[in-house]
């Protein structure tokens, strides 16, 4: 029998913590970009990436929201800094919203995709290739992703519109009929020709014609999306841009990010609105805090297909637990937070300027 007595000692407990638990001081390390929100009950919440340009008045304007708030009141938070837009740089913010859902998440002692959400805990991943503009490294490039067990390929190719087509035949070709493929507009391509391309994507069955059009150009796009048969997608910074596009159907399918969107929140947000409407919302690349924030949001997020991830940089050296691609999927840490694991030595070593509000 449930003991209602006892259930109802543990609810006011954590409700009595989150009431107490209040944030006291922001860290900034440079120029390693590691922010640390602390609160008076010694959890912290984390987000690497922070840009260097950020300054101090910037964390002072922070702070000022920040500090003495508690993190559990992430929406409220959400809103103060949203009314103040212009005070705090977009970056910064961005940093500040990844860091409170760590620390929220931490708080319950939850995964942040479980705390968030929780609609699945490995994550398939589509490899974005390399700039090229050689058909044949590209061909090989996708043949490279299909042996390596990755879900999908990506690519771009700054190719005449007749090598292009050819290319796009030479891929699909090359990995079979089952394989999951996008081709990167880039955003640069005018109305007829994105059709054209568009139609040679259509016969060789491509998932998405990703960005065809500038964001926000939703005559454009709209011509382009109901012209063609493979799903399009644009570019959105905000769950009301992305309402636009759906509404305008400008495209099928939306594209947003941590960085783009200022926050997971924000991506959050338009992947919702996205979803209401049948569509998908593809995240840009792996993201700050490499690679964990998009992680776990693509863990969140029902209408994420996968998780693109590019051969880039070696991860931060004070990243104990970097993300390891296996079998075509990453696993989500189960570790309370975003589940990265730093090594706070090496951050010190490398700190050569703090910054403490």
């Amino acid at each position: 029998m449930v003991d209602i007595a006892r259930l109802s000692i543990l609810y006011c407990t954590v409700r009595i913590s989150d009431y107490t638990m209040i944030i006291s001081r922001i860290v900034i390390h440079q120029p390693v970009g590691l922010l640390r929100l602390l609160t008076d009950t010694g959890l912290e919440g984390r987000c690497t990436g922070v840009a260097a340009t950020v300054a101090e008045t910037d964390i002072a304007a922070a702070a000022s929201i920040l500090i003495n708030a508690n993190p559990i009141d992430r929406e409220r938070i959400w809103l103060a800094f949203n009314e103040v837009e212009g005070r705090v740089p977009s970056a910064l913010r961005t940093c500040i919203d990844v860091a409170l859902w760590d620390l929220t998440a931490k708080a319950v002692s939850q995964p942040v995709h479980r705390h968030v959400n929780g609609f699945r805990n490995r994550i398939p991943v589509c490899r974005r290739g390399a700039e090229r503009n050689s058909a044949a490294e590209i061909v090989e490039e996708a043949k490279e992703a299909l042996r390596a067990g990755f879900r999908g390929y990506k690519f771009d190719a700054l190719l005449d519109e007749e090598s292009l087509v050819n290319l796009i035949h030479d891929v699909r070709g090359a990995v079979g009929p089952d394989f999951c493929l996008l081709f990167d507009g880039r955003t640069r391509w005018v109305i007829d020709k994105a059709i054209r391309i568009g139609r040679a994507l259509d016969t060789a069955d491509f998932f998405c014609f990703d960005q065809p059009r500038p964001d926000n150009d939703f005559s454009g796009g709209r011509q382009v999306a109901a012209a063609i048969d493979t799903p399009t997608s644009m570019g959105v910074s905000s769950p009301m841009e992305a309402a636009q596009v759906m509404a305008a159907q400008a495209a099928d399918h939306v594209r947003t990010g941590v960085t783009r969107a200022g926050g997971m929140t924000d991506v959050l947000k338009s992947a919702r609105c996205a979803e209401a409407f049948g569509a998908y919302c593809h995240l840009d690349g792996s993201g700050i805090c490499d690679g964990f924030a998009h992680l776990h949001l693509a863990g969140t997020i029902r209408n994420t297909p996968f998780l693109e991830v590019s051969e880039g940089p070696a991860p931060a050296p004070f990243i104990e637990n970097p993300l390891q691609t296996c079998d075509g999927y990453i696993q989500i840490p189960d570790a309370p937070g975003l589940g990265m694991e730093l090594d706070m030595g090496v951050v010190n070593e490398h700190t050569t300027k703090l910054i403490q509000i």
